[in-house]
């Protein structure tokens, strides 16, 4: 018969609890690349989640390098209730935001009409936040403002194959038609998807630095 564990006080500087924790940042490096890979391939919420943080890597890498941007910042992705951003640079002399966001996997569609593929951005936040309008208004919402960032930032490679980027200024987004706002309040809430194809369509480019001087 099993003896139940008598409730003692927790001790998280144990020496074996603090190995316990430290091991866990390991497990990634005991595992086999080909098992990392199938174990990703195979949970879709976690590839979600796993190409988002890519996206955030390569767009580091080969947007954020060119040396016409200066003063580059990363912001926490967790804090969305003070952050709207996931980076931020000098470019000619004025602080750009971006915020990066993923094409959802099963948007993917090819469109007949207009002769192009077509998918679906989530353009919002993970968490509900109490948001202040400038007409003085308070929503609770996942939604970005108008204006709390500059430019929406999308890899392409779904479309293409290869790591390059599109983008729309903020101004350009949709706005949100949910009926859980006011009329009034729609004017400032951007809706919580946004729309792209490829070829791209208007209020979208490639080029960041045409875009951040549109401004």
């Amino acid at each position: 018969m099993a003896t139940r564990l008598a409730r003692g006080q927790k001790n998280s500087d144990h020496p074996l609890a603090v190995a316990a924790r430290a091991r866990v940042s390991t497990i990634v490096d005991a595992i086999p690349p080909e098992d990392l890979v199938l174990a990703i391939k195979r949970a879709p919420s976690l590839r979600g989640m796993i190409l988002g943080y890519i996206a955030e890597e390569m767009f580091g890498k080969i947007v954020l390098r060119d040396p016409r941007i200066t003063d580059v910042r990363q912001h926490d992705d967790h804090d969305r209730e003070n952050n709207k951003v996931d980076t931020d640079f000098l470019f000619e002399g004025r602080r750009i935001t971006i915020q990066l966001k993923s094409l959802q996997t099963n948007s993917i569609v090819w469109r007949e009409d207009l002769n192009s593929l077509h998918g679906v951005v989530q353009n919002d936040g993970s968490d509900k936040r109490d948001v202040r309008l400038p007409n003085g208004d308070t929503v609770t919402t996942t939604n970005y403002r108008r204006g709390d960032y500059h430019i929406l930032a999308v890899p392409l490679f779904p479309f293409t194959g290869t790591w390059d980027f599109a983008y729309k200024l903020n101004r350009n987004c949709r706005l949100t038609t949910s009926n859980k706002y006011t009329p009034e309040q729609q004017k400032y809430l951007l809706a919580t998807t946004e729309e792209i194809t490829h070829p791209l369509s208007d209020h979208w480019s490639t080029d960041l630095f045409a875009t951040a001087r549109s401004l």
